[in-house]
């Protein structure tokens, strides 16, 4: 492979993990917003949690999230408290069309 090849692909996807460090971040804030406007931030943090988990697991969030500590463990229980439940809704309006209506196009 020829220098010139190699350092545009390094160039590549360094551009590309600016740009998903960038995302990664928006999406960090645009969550953490979401949870402050839902009133799930506020207030004194007197509740404690403490756990075991794998380290793999761990390793992972940290590489993707960039966060680590409270950081990490706020993201992501705000994560699991925001989350969209679409599809179940979705899913339990299986049958409410009527049968006789015209779906062709």
């Amino acid at each position: 492979m020829s220098q010139a090849k190699v350092s545009e692909e390094t160039r590549a996807w360094r551009v590309h993990a600016v740009d998903a460090d960038r995302l990664s971040k928006r999406r960090i804030a645009a969550v953490m917003a979401t949870a402050d406007a839902e009133g799930l931030t506020s207030g004194a943090k007197a509740k404690r949690i403490s756990g075991r988990v794998q380290p793999k697991l761990h390793e992972a969030a940290v590489q993707r999230s960039g966060l680590q500590g409270n950081e990490l463990l706020e993201y992501a229980l705000a994560k699991v408290a925001l989350e969209d439940d679409f599809a179940a809704r979705l899913l339990a309006r299986e049958g409410t069309v009527s049968r006789d209506v015209d779906l062709e196009f």
